[in-house]
């Protein structure tokens, strides 16, 4: 691995920045009314009843078509991760069900890939998780129950909707061979990170509520791979359920 540069807090550009780290902070479109409030609306994450989680999913099949990024829904299914990247008993290995989404990313996904160093000639799957964490008297707000963590893909997005009410929720870059985190940062709203997840893993510390009851923060977490390395369909799924046996 080559060596990287320690920082911390700054916001990198990412005109170089991503070749030459692995990692880097950009700008995201501002969410619509229509886009936040989806968040209000999201179904509790039934695998994680322990903590106070809303989720959705959608699975995308994404290609350049010459000016623009263009995207189709995939079918429906369970959503499955590789115990070999995600050691969470309820998670890795473990196929969870999840209600898609009820709002189009295709900006937020379009300005990512446009960030990011992919082959335009390539077909690309790209999973699009929203999430609400929750923090309040009766629940700890841990904003990543499978501890730091690769996601099994080629990129790795996280990328903050809202943040209400909280502390916390610090961002972390880590090198998986020291464990020494080489950068964080706490994201504010309309910020997202850019990761080469093949080469570092990462984290996040949990919320509190700032004052009074209740906190949260929303986030979209977008993963990316070359459809020929898919994280979706029966063979990553035979792959990624035979992992925990």
């Amino acid at each position: 691995m080559n060596s990287v540069l320690k920082q911390t807090d700054p916001k990198l550009s990412v005109d170089g920045d991503y070749l030459k780290q692995g990692f880097c902070v950009i700008d995201m479109p501002t969410l619509s009314d229509e886009e936040l409030d989806s968040f209000n609306h999201m179904p509790r994450d039934g695998h994680s009843l322990s903590r106070l989680r809303k989720i959705r999913l959608t699975q995308y099949f994404g290609f350049w078509d010459e000016i623009e990024w263009v995207f189709a829904t995939l079918p429906q299914r369970k959503y499955v991760q590789s115990a070999d990247y995600i050691k969470l008993s309820e998670a890795g290995g473990v196929p969870r069900h999840r209600e898609q989404l009820t709002v189009d990313p295709s900006s937020l996904v379009s300005t990512v890939l446009e960030s990011l160093p992919v082959d335009r000639e390539r077909m690309y799957q790209i999973n699009v998780n929203q999430i609400r964490v929750i923090a309040n008297s009766e629940f700890k707000g841990i904003t990543v129950p499978e501890g730091p963590h690769r996601d099994g893909h080629e990129y790795s997005i996280i990328a903050i909707a809202k943040r209400h009410n909280v502390t916390g929720g610090e961002t972390q870059v880590i090198d998986p061979n020291t464990n020494e985190v080489l950068y964080k940062t706490t994201l504010s709203e309309n910020q997202a990170i850019l990761i080469d997840d093949e080469r570092f893993i990462h984290y996040a510390t949990p919320i509190e509520a700032d004052k009074g009851d209740i906190g949260y923060r929303d986030i979209w977490v977008i993963e990316i791979s070359p459809w020929e390395n898919r994280a979706y369909g029966p063979a990553h799924e035979r792959k990624a359920l035979g992992s925990k046996r």
